[in-house]
């Protein structure tokens, strides 16, 4: 009776945990539970994919950090040169923004989408840069889709410890 008793407290448990992957015990409603799974996770990739958050993380960036200089890279595959700004305001915030344009494409009539997932639309990234930089010799590159943008450094004075004696 005791064991019954255990089993029927970890049932719940049981059922609950298939979300977080396999599990090797024959619980009763795995198959319902898997369609449910299937239903949810359905239904926050179609949500996911909704234009309004699509460009969320767009575009990827990669950033180095230096002792002279601070290199930023952004993937901009399928972005015209003349649709990207870029602009560095007074506190230093690096501020990247353009669009992405879709190409019109003519399709037969069996020619729907299964699966959509380039980003096609406007976009912008704010980066805080450190207060050490050189703004007037930034330099910038754009060469198959990444834009290479290099920042020198100036040197950070250490500040000055004066020992004050105790008397």
């Amino acid at each position: 009776m005791k064991r019954l008793a255990q089993i029927l407290v970890f049932l719940p448990l049981l059922a609950t945990a298939s979300f977080a992957g396999p599990i090797f015990v024959n619980v009763p409603y795995d198959k319902e539970i898997e369609r449910m799974q299937q239903y949810l996770n359905s239904m926050v990739e179609s949500h996911m994919g909704a234009p309004a958050i699509a460009n969320y993380n767009y575009p990827r960036t990669n950033i180095q950090d230096t002792t002279d200089k601070i290199i930023i890279e952004f993937d901009l595959a399928g972005v015209d040169k003349k649709d990207i700004n870029l602009s560095i305001d007074d506190h230093h915030v690096l501020n990247l923004s353009g669009k992405k344009e879709q190409k019109v494409e003519e399709k037969d009539k069996d020619g729907n989408y299964i699966r959509k997932e380039i980003f096609f639309g406007s976009f912008q990234k704010a980066i805080q840069l450190p207060e050490n930089i050189i703004t007037d010799k930034l330099q910038t590159q754009y060469d198959k889709g990444i834009l290479h943008i290099t920042i020198p450094k100036k040197a950070v004075k250490k500040p000055q410890v004066k020992n004050i004696p105790i008397n």
